[in-house]
């Protein structure tokens, strides 16, 4: 009875021993992991290179310290990279926030770059003062002469590179023709050849076609005049015919010209007349039937 309650007891103590020796290495290295995060940037050379000049300058004579010029040489540089850390943290912070939003990313990585954002003030705060050691005012202009030098940096290193860029674009794409021949499409835009000589001629402007098709135009115009001159006589057979037409007849004519429009108007008749102003009469006629009357009479 005595024996088969040791050995449970035993086991029990066993195994909680264990899990309690478990635990506890395992949250020290959890507490480990979470307080040494790997730094976001590298080492800062230029900041040690500052820090050693100056350091060994305090130790040095009067005659062997290093020139200001040299040191805030130095300072410059090391605010250069701080420029170049300021905008990687800037395009950095956009993607992790939307990536931590998502879920795609754990907090130690959030952690690391707070981390990394507070040590950049840190040294930007440092750098203002250490350029104010050296002339009243220098540390709000350093940064602004930073900015400028890191960016020409850059476009020196773009322009440097294009090259190289070049290529490796070439031998990728020589590549992808070995295995995948006609993957790759031509370019778009295509320069043509011109011809030597289409260069050597002058090229015709466009207001020359344009004189050159109203010339066509009024040569085409009195050709088509001797037309509509020809059927003339055929519509002054029908006007005769019929007394509508007639009585329209002298409003054309009045219509055209000054001189004769007067002397139309004073030789027609008043049945001519009130044709011209609108009203077709019934009268008209009898007015040129009349003449013939007279002549039957004379006979």
């Amino acid at each position: 009875m005595a024996t088969s309650l040791v050995v449970p007891l035993a086991y029990i103590s066993v195994m909680i021993t264990a899990l309690a020796i478990f635990s506890r290495v395992y949250r020290r290295r959890r507490a480990a992991e979470k307080t040494s995060f790997e730094p976001w940037f590298p080492t800062h050379p230029s900041r040690e290179t500052y820090i050693t000049l100056i350091s060994s300058n305090e130790e040095r004579s009067d005659q062997d310290k290093i020139p200001d010029s040299l040191l805030k040489s130095a300072l410059l540089v090391r605010a250069i990279t701080d420029v170049k850390r300021i905008w990687r943290l800037r395009d950095d912070k956009l993607a992790l926030t939307n990536l931590n939003q998502r879920g795609l990313i754990g907090d130690d990585t959030m952690s690391r770059f707070n981390l990394a954002e507070k040590e950049l003030e840190a040294e930007i705060i440092d750098v203002v003062s250490e350029a104010n050691t050296f002339r009243q005012g220098w540390g709000q202009m350093i940064f602004a002469t930073a900015t400028e030098m890191a960016q020409a940096e850059k476009t020196r290193e773009t322009v440097m590179n294009i090259p190289k860029i070049k290529a490796q674009e070439e031998k990728r794409i020589a590549l992808r023709n070995k295995y995948l021949p006609g993957s790759i499409p031509p370019p778009l835009i295509q320069q043509v050849p011109v011809p030597p000589e289409a260069r050597s001629q002058p090229q015709a402007l466009p207001a020359v076609a344009s004189t050159g098709g109203s010339g066509s135009a009024s040569a085409s115009a009195p050709t088509s005049a001797p037309a509509s001159g020809a059927n003339t006589p055929s519509k002054s057979a029908s006007e005769k015919n019929s007394p509508s037409l007639a009585s329209d007849s002298p409003v054309v004519a009045g219509a055209g010209g000054g001189g004769d429009s007067n002397d139309s108007s004073k030789n027609s008749s008043p049945a001519l007349c009130s044709s011209s102003s609108g009203q077709v009469s019934n009268a008209s006629t009898p007015s040129k039937s009349t003449p013939g009357k007279k002549k039957k009479n004379k006979k």
